[in-house]
Parts: structure tokens; sequence; C-alpha cells
């Protein structure tokens, strides 16, 4: 696990889980604050000098603004793992050639990319993976497993396939 920073695979996708509850807390928040600009009409009536009103209801806007400035960097990092996390999953260009994908099956990726990428509770994740919470929790320790015994870099591109068949 050292090419990915993390110690073990448990640590890499957990990360990866907490970088999808942070970017989806500030594309939220985002949202929210957009929905509060609201659609203002034009005033033409006189402003008086020195207010300290919103004459032009740029006030909310200017602060989403300076929000979205400030968590930039932050969401594409997080969006970067998240990233990361899929090509594991699915393998190099996320074809589903390679990785937990081509080594486990289509359904034991789901199960991580719902669990980690898109940090579902685990009843979202046998919903949408089509199986039960048990089978859904054994393979996600098993396909952790794989990844620390084959390493990112061969999951992402496919080494240990031929092994495992």
């Amino acid at each position: 696990m050292a090419e990915s920073g993390y110690a073990n695979a448990r640590e890499f996708f957990e990360a990866a889980r907490e970088a999808s509850i942070d970017a989806d807390r500030i594309s939220r928040r985002l949202a929210e604050m957009e929905a509060s600009e609201g659609v203002r009409a034009q005033g033409y009536d006189a402003q008086g000098r020195g207010s300290s009103k919103d004459v032009n209801g740029m006030r909310r806007t200017e602060a989403r603004i300076d929000f979205e400035r400030r968590v930039e960097a932050r969401r594409e990092a997080d969006y970067d793992l998240i990233d990361r996390a899929t090509s594991v999953i699915y393998g190099d260009g996320q074809t589903g050639m390679g990785g937990i994908d081509a080594l486990m099956g289509g359904a034991a990726a789901d199960v991580m990319w719902w669990r980690f990428c898109a940090a579902a509770t685990w009843p979202e994740v046998c919903r949408e993976a089509g199986v039960t919470d048990r089978w859904a929790r054994q393979k996600a320790e098993q396909a952790m497993d794989m990844c620390d015994a084959y390493g990112m870099w061969g999951m992402v591109h496919g080494l240990g396939v031929a092994q495992v068949g």
C-alpha cells in the first residue's frame, strides 16, 4: 500500500468514503446557498448613499462565490481520491477489466463502490448491489484483503487476474 500513501486498503477506502461524504456536504451547502440567492427583479428605485442594505441583492451570491473559492481545492482532492478508489475497484480506465471487478466480479465491485465511493449505508449498499448484508460485508473484507495482497497498483492494472481463475 506504500504507493497510495495509506497503511492498508481499509485506511485507503475509509479515506475515500470520508472524501465522498465531504464532497457531498460541500455540494449540498453550495446548492443551499445558491437556492437562498433567489431570483430578484431589477429595482430602479433611488437608493440612498451609505445604506447598509444589500441594495443590489448580491451579498448572498458573493458569499457563495467566496465559499466556493475556499473549498475548491479540498473538493478537487476529494474527487481525485474517489476517482483513484474507483480505479482500484473497476481497473484502469474504470472499465471492469481490472481491479476488484475483474478479480471478484461485478457484484463485489459494486458493493465496494457504493460503500466507499458513494458513502452509502450498508442497507443502501445491499439494495443497490442486490445482495444480502452478510454477503456485502464479507466481500468488502475479502476485497480489501485482496488489495493488500496485490497492492493498489496491481489492482488498478489487473495483475493477479491470470492467477485467480
